[in-house]
C-alpha cells in the first residue's frame, strides 16, 4: 500500500477554487476601498473598510448557521445559488452607482455574501484536503498567484472593466465547482465525531490567542497603509504588494515540513521583522523597505491562520465553523484595531505603534512558544513495539487509517467495512447518513489503500497488520 505522493488534478481544481475565492474577495475590498475615498472622502475610508471586515467576518458565521438551519441538500444549494447571484449582483451595482448610500449598501451586502461563499470554500477545502500532505503548497501558492492577478488586474487593466469580469468569472466558478464537485462534502452532513472531540478545544485555544494577537499587528499596519493608498500619498499596490504574494508561498513551502512545526517558528521572525518596519512607514525614502517587510509578513499571518485551522476543522465537532475561524478571528479583531491605531498614529508617530507591535511580537513568541520547541527540538526515536506485546483490534485499525491517511470519517466506515458483513445500505443506516455519501467514503478509502475491493481491502489490512 503506498501512501499518497503525488497532487492530483482534483487537488489543483480544489486550490483553484480556493484561490479565486481569495482573489475576487481581495479585488472587490480593493475595489470598495478604492471607490469610497471617491465617492464618501478619504477621511471616511477607515469606517468603511471597518465595516466591511465586521461584515465579512459575519458572512463567514452566516455560513456555519445556515447549514445548521438548512438540513436537506437541496435546500442548500438553492441557497448557494441565491447568495451567488446577490454576490455578483452588489457587486455589479458597486461599479455603477453613484450615489453614496447604495454604494455603502452594496459594499456591506458584497462583503457579507463573499465573507458566506468564503466560509463555504474554507469548510470544504478543509474537509477535501485532511491529511493531504501538500495543504499549505497548494494554498500559498494559489493565496500567491491570486495576488499576483490582483496586481495585475489593478495595474494593467481597464479596472471597472476587468473588475466585474473577474468577479463573475471567479464567483461562477466557485459556485459551480462547490455545487457540481467530487466528494461534495459540503452538500450532506458528514459523519459525527466521538465523544472526545472537545477536548481539542485545548489545543486549538493557544491558536485563537495567537492570530488575536498577530491581527492586533496586522491592523495597525493595515490602519496606516490604508490612509496612505486613500489620500494617494503611496500606492500599497504597486509593485511593493508582490512581496505579499512571495510571503504566502514562502509559507505555504514551509507550512509543509516537519508536520507544520516550522510554520509558527517562521511566522514568528516575520512578526519580529514587520515591527521593525512601523519605524520606517512615515518616511517616504524608507517606506518600500518597510512595506515589503510588512507585506512579507502578511503573507506568513494570513498561511497560519488559514492551514492551522483548515487542520483543526475536520476534527472539530463543527468543522462548517472552525474552517473559517482564522478569517472570522482577523476580521473582528483587525477591525476593532484599525481607528484606535489610526489615531494613535496620528497623535505620536510610527514609534508608538512600532513599540506596541514589539510587545504584541512578544505576547505571540510565548503563546507558541510550545510549536516553537517543536520546531527546534530534534525528534525523538521511535520506539519499536515488542514483538510479544500484542495490539488490540482497536489499534491495528487505528495504526492502519493512520498509514493510509484515512479521515476520521473514513475510519468509522473502514471499521464497517472490516468487522461486519453489512451492504452498504446497512452502514449507511447504521451510521446515520445517505448511500450516496457511504458510496464516496468507500471509493476514497479504496483509493488511499491502493485497493478495487472489499475483500481486497480485508486482504490488504491483514498484511498491514501482521508486517
Amino acid at each position: 500500500m503506498n501512501k499518497k505522493s503525488r497532487i492530483t488534478p482534483v487537488d489543483f481544481l480544489y486550490g483553484a477554487c480556493f484561490a479565486l475565492c481569495f482573489f475576487a474577495f481581495m479585488l472587490t475590498e480593493a475595489f470598495i476601498n478604492q471607490r469610497s475615498a471617491t465617492l464618501l472622502g478619504t477621511n471616511n475610508v477607515h469606517m468603511i473598510y471597518t465595516s466591511g471586515l465586521v461584515c465579512t467576518g459575519l458572512g463567514f458565521l452566516s455560513f456555519s448557521a445556515l447549514r445548521r438551519c438548512c438540513k436537506k441538500e437541496r435546500t442548500r444549494k438553492i441557497a448557494l445559488c441565491l447568495i451567488g447571484l446577490l454576490c455578483l449582483t452588489a457587486s455589479l451595482l458597486l461599479l455603477i452607482t453613484q450615489e453614496p448610500v447604495i454604494f455603502l449598501i452594496c459594499a456591506e451586502a458584497a462583503l457579507l455574501l463573499f465573507g458566506h461563499i468564503g466560509g463555504c470554500v474554507y469548510y470544504n477545502s478543509a474537509m477535501f484536503f485532511v491529511h493531504n500532505q501538500y495543504l499549505g503548497r497548494i494554498i500559498g501558492i494559489g493565496m500567491g498567484i491570486a495576488t499576483l492577478l490582483q496586481f495585475l488586474v489593478q495595474n494593467f487593466a481597464s479596472h471597472a472593466i476587468i473588475f466585474i469580469i473577474s468577479i463573475f468569472f471567479s464567483v461562477a466558478f466557485v459556485m459551480y465547482f462547490i455545487i457540481r464537485a467530487p466528494k461534495d462534502w459540503i452538500l450532506e452532513n458528514p459523519l459525527p465525531y466521538s465523544s472526545d472531540t472537545p477536548k481539542n478545544l485545548k489545543k486549538v485555544l493557544p491558536l485563537i490567542v495567537a492570530v488575536v494577537l498577530m491581527s492586533l499587528v496586522a491592523g495597525m499596519i493595515d490602519s496606516v497603509l490604508t490612509a496612505f493608498n486613500a489620500e494617494k500619498a503611496y500606492d500599497v499596490y504597486s509593485g511593493v504588494r508582490l512581496f505579499y504574494a512571495l510571503g504566502l508561498i514562502l509559507a505555504g513551502v514551509i507550512a509543509d515540513m516537519k508536520a507544520r512545526n516550522y510554520l509558527p517558528l517562521a511566522t514568528v521572525c516575520a512578526i519580529l521583522l514587520s515591527s521593525i518596519c512601523m519605524f520606517f512607514l512615515s518616511e517616504e525614502v524608507s517606506y518600500f523597505a518597510g512595506t515589503a517587510l510588512t507585506y512579507l509578513y502578511s503573507g506568513f499571518y494570513v498561511i497560519f491562520f488559514t492551514i492551522m485551522f483548515l487542520d483543526f476543522a475536520p476534527k472539530s465537532r463543527y468543522p462548517e465553523l472552525w474552517a473559517g475561524m482564522g478569517r472570522i478571528v482577523r476580521s473582528f479583531t483587525v477591525a476593532a484595531t484599525i481607528l484606535p491605531a489610526l489615531k494613535i498614529y496620528d497623535t505620536v508617530g510610527s514609534t508608538a505603534l512600532a513599540a506596541v507591535c514589539c510587545l504584541l511580537s512578544i505576547g505571540i513568541l510565548l503563546v507558541l512558544l510550545p510549536h516553537i520547541s517543536r520546531a527546534v527540538t530534534p525528534s525523538e526515536p521511535r520506539k519499536e513495539i515488542p514483538e510479544q506485546q500484542e495490539m488490540s483490534p482497536q489499534e491495528r485499525l487505528r495504526l492502519y487509517a493512520q498509514y493510509g491517511s484515512l479521515t476520521p470519517r473514513e475510519t468509522e466506515v473502514l471499521e464497517k467495512l472490516l468487522t461486519t458483513d453489512d451492504d452498504l445500505q446497512e452502514i449507511a443506516d447504521s451510521l446515520y447518513i445517505s448511500r450516496r455519501m457511504v458510496q464516496r467514503y468507500v471509493s476514497s478509502i479504496y483509493e488511499k489503500t491502493d485497493t478495487k475491493t472489499r475483500l481486497g481491502l480485508y486482504r490488504n489490512y491483514m498484511n498491514f497488520t501482521t508486517d
